[in-house]
């Protein structure tokens, strides 16, 4: 029996345009009118996912960047939150650098404007950059913006797989006990890697979902389409992958759904759990 339905955003819940069709909106409403609980675990960050929360009315823990920050935003309550160490994101923006990968910092989880650039940037994630915009800083040091005595959340690195692997093996050279690594998303030749503080991933902030709704991974259903989702895929009893997702990540599902494009969220809820 399902009891919690967790969705990702982009590639999953939200189709191409970055909008929710309207029957996922309306089938995971019938899901909670019904008692079920329903969340959210996405890499994004708080304000560029309040408005899907908000569109679906969820007064509840929701998981943010990968697991490095839970929060409740309708009571303006920081579930749990894990900071990268400065120093630690000193030495692998130095990395990067002399690597020539491109490298973005993000501020703190509660900053509008977090994401800092100073480089240029022209390859397989540019559409990223212009999707996030309005979050955008261009400055001429992003370690500069790095001392106003907030928390930091990530840094992110892209480019090439192997030279992206071999620079953080350098740079957390003992200190991966004080990191987390996620690889976020493959588009073509380039991969986009996160290093947050320790204990962040989706997996370690699903826990705290189970807890906080008193269910069972076996009773929870999670819907994703990326690599960062493969670890929450593999630990719940309903694990759904969507079928824009790559076939690396398809593996981990029980179930292929419909795409994001064609409702593929309701179409899973509603055939693997409200019409059962």
């Amino acid at each position: 029996m399902i009891r919690l339905i967790v969705t990702d955003l982009d590639g999953t819940l939200l189709n191409d345009e970055k909008h929710i069709p309207r029957e996922n909106i309306l089938v995971l409403k019938e899901a909670m009118e019904r008692g079920i609980h329903v969340s959210i675990a996405t890499g994004r960050n708080f304000h560029s996912a309040k408005e899907y929360i908000a569109e679906l009315g969820l007064d509840v823990p929701v998981i943010f960047q990968n697991g490095a920050f839970i929060y409740q935003w309708m009571e303006n309550k920081v579930i749990y939150q894990t900071a990268l160490d400065k120093q630690i994101a000193l030495k692998v923006i130095e990395g990067a650098r002399n690597a020539g990968l491109f490298y973005i910092l993000y501020a703190d989880f509660l900053d509008e404007k977090d994401m800092y650039i100073d480089v240029e940037y022209k390859g397989s994630f540019s559409a990223y950059l212009r999707h996030n915009s309005w979050r955008l800083n261009v400055v001429e040091d992003v370690t500069k913006y790095m001392s106003n005595g907030k928390s930091l959340a990530e840094i992110a690195l892209v480019g090439y797989e192997e030279i992206i692997l071999r620079t953080l093996e350098n740079s957390l050279n003992g200190f991966k006990d004080q990191t987390s690594v996620v690889k976020n998303n493959v588009v073509g030749d380039e991969t986009f890697y996160e290093v947050f503080g320790p204990n962040s991933s989706k997996e370690h902030a699903m826990r705290f979902l189970f807890e906080h709704f008193k269910v069972k991974p076996e009773e929870t259903m999670f819907l994703g389409d990326s690599y960062n989702d493969i670890g929450l895929l593999r630990m719940v009893g309903y694990p759904v992958v969507m079928d824009n997702g790559s076939d690396d990540v398809k593996q981990y599902g029980k179930y292929i759904t419909k795409s994001n494009n064609d409702a593929g969220v309701a179409y899973a809820v509603r055939k693997w759990l409200l019409e059962q």
